[in-house]
């Protein structure tokens, strides 16, 4: 064992005079260790002598100097589509020309009193809960002024509510007073919205039915289409589509905000909605409480409606529920943060304007 040689494991050890191990294995695999025979030799390639180059200056007379001939342009999908819709805009527009004078002649027959309401002091609550009645409806609206008649549309064959109503108030100053701050009011989970009477006191209003009517839910696509609470002015849509939110206000600690020196509001206080107008800028104080001045002219507005009034915000005077809503922190919110959170800063948004008498 002493005089054996060592051999890596897995190859075969020979002696002095015997031959390599390839040798010794079959023919069949001895034959892949043959190398391969030489490459054949090839003799280089000859480079052929190419023409020199040359410009294009021979080649011009061959050139095509008439003009194109016209290019003839079928109907295409969309222009026949478009053809079509204007088509068919004009064939519906003829047909109601007979139904828009026959409406036309009852609006100036009408002078601004229908089925015993003075349409002038009357107000359009739409996008109504199937759920709120008369009396419901009442109860809120009453909060801007003493109501005189109010009615809720109702399908003559089931007794249903169909969304909408109107109310009369007993004074004008009342009804400008409720389009301005009911606007986008949250009733029974829904938020309407409040219009005047266009009906009949507005020479130039045409319902849907005829062509006409306002609202921004059927424009388009959903891109288009306005889904936020709220009036809507076609005359100018970008005040009626929502702004950025504003920035939370600072967290409250135990000793009071952050950066201020004073104690938390009490529970209670200053915090919320303030009452019935809330954050959209009606009067702060609870339910029953005092509405707004009417000191600020005859078509401005104290704020009501989140931005809709033209006119300086409500004093701060209404109460110790955080004065002139919005939800302070006890004495009032801040005025910049109130103005960010409201829904537009024109002074003419929501404006009331005049609407021409018969």
């Amino acid at each position: 064992m002493g005089d054996r040689k060592m051999t890596p494991k897995g190859q075969m050890s020979r002696g002095a005079n015997s031959q390599p191990a390839v040798m010794m294995m079959p023919p069949h695999i001895r034959a892949t260790f043959v190398p391969n025979p030489p490459l054949k030799y090839l003799p280089p390639i000859k480079k052929k002598k190419l023409p020199p180059m040359t410009g294009v200056f021979q080649l011009l007379k061959e050139f095509e100097n008439t003009p194109p001939p016209p290019r003839n342009i079928g109907p295409t999908p969309k222009s026949i589509k478009e053809r079509a819709k204007m088509e068919k805009q004009r064939r519906v527009q003829q047909e109601l020309e007979p139904t828009i004078e026959e409406y036309r002649k009852l609006q100036r027959e009408c002078g601004g009193i229908f089925h015993g309401m003075n349409c002038y002091n009357t107000l359009f609550v739409g996008r109504l809960a199937y759920e709120v009645t008369e009396r419901k409806l009442l109860r809120e609206m009453e909060h801007f002024g003493p109501v005189k008649d109010i009615k809720l549309v109702t399908d003559p064959e089931t007794g249903k509510s169909k969304g909408y109503a109107f109310v009369e108030y007993e004074n004008e100053e009342d009804m400008k007073r409720a389009y301005r701050a009911a606007d986008g009011m949250r009733l029974e989970g829904r938020s309407i919205v409040v219009d005047v009477e266009r009906g009949h006191t507005v020479p130039t209003w045409l319902p849907r039915r005829l062509g006409g009517g306002l609202g921004g839910t059927r424009i388009g696509g959903k891109d288009k289409n306005v889904t936020i609470p709220g009036r809507y002015d076609p005359s100018r849509p970008e005040l009626s589509r929502p702004l950025p939110m504003a920035p939370p206000p600072p967290p409250m600690m135990m000793d009071g905000p952050v950066g201020g020196g004073g104690p938390p509001p009490p529970m209670g206080m200053g915090r919320g909605r303030g009452g019935f107008g809330g954050d959209r800028g009606g009067f702060g104080g609870p339910y029953g409480g005092p509405p707004p001045p009417d000191n600020y002219g005859p078509y401005g507005g104290g704020g009501g409606g989140g931005g809709y009034g033209g006119g300086p915000p409500p004093p701060d005077n209404y109460g110790p529920y955080g004065g002139g809503g919005g939800g302070g922190y006890g004495g009032g919110p801040p005025p910049d943060r109130r103005r960010r959170r409201s829904r537009s800063r024109s002074p003419d948004r929501g404006r009331y304007a005049p609407r021409p008498r018969y």
